[in-house]
């Protein structure tokens, strides 16, 4: 037996080694791929998951400003209706008054 190596047989035994690194290698990089695009495809899910509770949310908050915007202008309506009313109520009272002291006839409670 031969202690010594040739240089055809280191250089088989390194395009051996080679190969099956390469191998290695290759499939690495092939499960590294697929573990890259299965965790695309979850984050990419939670994102549209996101997107559309955002979008929901969104659609509620409009309906909600306007629902909130209703109910000031009917406050602003039912406001403008006093105080015209009472605009009103105040210039019948002073009529009233007048006509009392020409009249004679005292009004009560007011």
């Amino acid at each position: 037996m031969n202690d010594y190596v040739t240089k055809s047989e280191l250089k088989e035994i390194i395009d051996e080694q080679s190969k099956s690194i390469d191998t290695k290698i290759d499939k690495a990089v092939t499960d590294l791929s697929e573990i890259i695009a299965g965790f695309a495809h979850q984050v990419d899910n939670r994102f549209n998951g996101l997107e559309k509770r955002v979008d929901e949310i969104d659609a509620k908050y409009s309906s909600l400003l306007n629902t909130i915007d209703g109910f000031l202008k009917r406050i602003d309506g039912y406001e403008t209706e006093q105080s015209a009313r009472d605009n009103q109520f105040a210039k019948l009272l002073e009529w009233a008054r007048k006509v009392s002291k020409k009249t004679g006839i005292p009004l009560e409670n007011l």
